[in-house]
């Protein structure tokens, strides 16, 4: 009865322990949401999120130029955001477009800076951040 009774209470015990161990606060993170299109000959757009609460959102299209000589490319134009979350609990979030006058990104912390974006056309390179 004894040997029954101490078996039960060490059982007991460590069922407590493991139940309030600490939970692993580097988790690796899950999906939360996910959306992905992809139009073949008109181009692609994705968004995610993440439950460590980083975020990406980007969209290609498909685009027509002239090269040096004149002759008629196509391209793809991407143009996109993504945030994270950092060490210090700071949102850092960065812009971008990749078209045919370069790359041009701009970054920032807090909440994303929907009044102000970035402008697509523009080729000035005093305006580009990585200029």
């Amino acid at each position: 009865m004894q040997l029954h009774l101490f078996a039960f209470v060490a059982l007991a015990t460590l069922v407590c322990l493991t139940r309030a161990a600490p939970l692993d606060s580097v988790a690796t993170p899950y999906i939360v949401q996910y959306e992905n299109n992809n139009a073949q000959n008109e181009g692609y757009s994705f968004e995610y999120e993440l439950s460590d609460e980083q975020r990406r959102k980007e969209e290609g299209t498909l685009r027509y130029s002239k090269d040096e000589e004149g002759k008629d490319v196509q391209f793809v134009a991407v143009q996109g955001r993504y945030s994270y979350v950092g060490d210090d609990g700071r949102t850092y979030w960065v812009e971008y477009i990749a078209d045919e006058n370069g790359y041009r990104a701009r970054m920032g912390t807090g909440d994303f800076d929907t009044d102000r974006k970035l402008d697509s056309a523009s080729n000035d390179r005093k305006n580009r951040p990585f200029a």
